[in-house]
């Protein structure tokens, strides 16, 4: 029905979000989310579902709850990550600029901003695939499932392909590289 007409597929959604809602959502009000976090999560999940189907990447090897269940677990546990970041950066960035002077906090900007562009040259799918894994611990199976890619073998085809690029546009650089393992 989703794949049908407009009338089939606004009756489906609805069946669909109304039937897993309280379920989905149980999950993210019992991990330390919010009643609208919960629904705002929920609802992109049921997005992110339509779109799988739309495009051919939802086979029904699993319930439409378990998926979307799968989904929304993804996406909470990926916005928990991404806030406990914030909040680790926010306090590090106060800390730095009270124990370091202003040249140094300029100093490490820039070399912030020599990563950042190299990061954007290898590209938007490279870059995403390599944060989603290596920044957020997502598993081939996850970052396949939700992003736009056909099996957990691509996945790690094209990481493969992106951390060699990336290599490559490091060593080009000596003054990056030296950037990086002082991270280390």
């Amino acid at each position: 029905m989703i794949l049908g007409s407009s009338m089939e597929r606004e009756k489906a959604l609805k069946e669909i979000y109304q039937t897993n809602r309280m379920k989905v959502c149980s999950y993210i009000l019992a991990n330390s989310g919010s009643a609208e976090e919960a629904k705002d999560a929920y609802q992109e999940a049921v997005i992110a579902f339509y779109e799988n189907v739309r495009d051919g990447k939802f086979k029904g090897e699993s319930a439409i709850g378990t998926y979307l269940y799968s989904i929304t677990k993804f996406k909470w546990l990926n916005q928990l990550k991404k806030d406990k970041i914030r909040t680790g950066h926010h306090e590090k960035v106060k800390q730095d600029e009270i124990d370091e002077g202003p040249m140094a906090v300029l100093i490490e900007g820039e070399q912030r901003n020599q990563i950042m562009a190299v990061l954007a040259e290898l590209g938007d799918r490279c870059k995403e695939l390599l944060i989603q894994n290596m920044f957020y611990n997502s598993s081939m199976k996850e970052i396949a499932k939700v992003g736009k890619y056909s099996s957990e073998q691509l996945v790690r085809n094209t990481k493969y392909k992106c951390l060699k690029k990336l290599k490559e546009m490091v060593s080009a650089r000596p003054q990056l590289e030296m950037i990086l393992r002082s991270y280390e």
